[in-house]
């Protein structure tokens, strides 16, 4: 909620949030914005008076870079829960987004591991699908370290997670009600979803397309800004509503250029689950890095204080956020009900705004 707020404020500083509805949204976001689901329960820490971390030591590998919305969001919520406790913090960023490649990955992993073996940390917290499968795998899984993974898109089974030392929180999105949500704005029933190719991006997209679409969404994979654009402009003939996946490890993605390209170019109603997306979507169906983070970050406290790791349960993620964005709104002709509105947060570049 707060990343929200710090959002908006943003937006509005930078002209980008409409005077009409300003002082609905900030009442919005000063009395709690409205999460779609009932949050996830965060494991606490097990004990009467506060457990002393004096002395512990966790690691924190993520698959990404810093400066990666979704990376930079899990260790903000992280962060807000381990500050304070005394506990030593530690984080390697295997940086697998802006370097694809095999080879990199692996060493990446190898890399990770020399540090726990430096490091030697008390519990490790691994953090997308890259950790677990260049690090967490072939090197943590069934000894005695305990493990929390966070971030796995959809299924951690995959990486055969659980385990005896490992538990963690499953990522997942319901692209379901995002388009049930976009339904009403077109006149078709044919999904496309355009994102970058990634191996994480491939797996997601065909989760979709299995679970929820039939196999009947058709999928564009783009890897540099010139393959966007045409891209882009070719979806819109061919779907009636587009699912934007990604724009991690496209090139040369600017705002200053993608927000006018997106907004003056669309045709047909988009949608998004990722909150930075926003500027460049009819609506977005936001989840929550800070939730991956903070559960984590319980979750080990409770590993720290004497709770097995067969005691913590695998849960899956439940915070979402609606965002509105009114530009391509205008655009496409479309008018939100008031039902919607109540419970959004509102994106719009209308210049003059305060």
């Amino acid at each position: 909620m707060d990343r929200i707020r710090q959002r908006f404020f943003r937006w509005s500083r930078a002209g980008l949030a409409r005077p009409w509805l300003a002082a609905m949204v900030l009442l919005l976001a000063c009395g709690g914005l409205i999460a779609c689901n009932s949050p996830t329960p965060t494991p606490q820490p097990d004990a009467e008076a506060a457990p002393d971390y004096t002395g512990k030591k966790i690691l924190f590998v993520s698959s990404y870079h810093e400066g990666y919305e979704w990376s930079d969001g899990i260790e903000r919520g992280l962060q807000s829960v381990l500050d304070g406790t005394g506990v030593e913090v530690e984080y390697v960023r295997m940086d697998t987004k802006q370097h694809p490649e095999e080879e990199f990955a692996k060493a990446a992993g190898d890399s990770a591991y020399a540090e726990i073996q430096a490091f030697q940390p008390d519990v490790v917290i691994a953090c997308d699908d890259n950790a677990q499968k260049y690090l967490v795998v072939p090197y943590l899984k069934d000894t005695s370290l305990p493990i929390v993974f966070c971030g796995v898109n959809w299924d951690a089974s995959i990486y055969d997670l659980p385990a005896s030392n490992v538990t963690g929180m499953v990522e997942v999105e319901l692209p379901d009600r995002l388009i049930e949500n976009l339904e009403p704005y077109t006149e078709g029933d044919r999904v496309g979803y355009l994102t970058v190719d990634t191996e994480t991006e491939r797996k997601v997209a065909e989760i979709y397309n299995e679970r929820f679409f039939g196999g009947q969404m058709q999928t564009y994979w783009v890897k540099t800004y010139d393959e966007f654009q045409a891209t882009f402009i070719k979806a819109q003939e061919e779907v009636d509503i587009l699912f934007f996946g990604n724009n991690a490890g496209i090139d040369r993605w600017e705002d200053e250029e993608v927000i006018p390209f997106m907004t003056e170019n669309t045709r047909i109603p988009s949608g998004a689950i990722n909150d930075w997306l926003a500027p460049y979507v009819l609506l977005t169906l936001a989840k929550s890095p800070e939730e991956q983070g903070e559960w984590s970050a319980a979750a080990a406290l409770r590993i720290l204080a004497g709770t097995p790791v067969s005691e913590i349960a695998v849960v899956e993620n439940k915070k979402e956020q609606l965002i509105l964005n009114l530009d391509i709104a205008e655009k496409l002709e479309v008018v939100f009900p008031p039902s919607m509105l109540r419970n959004a947060t509102i994106y719009s570049s209308e210049e003059g705004s305060q």
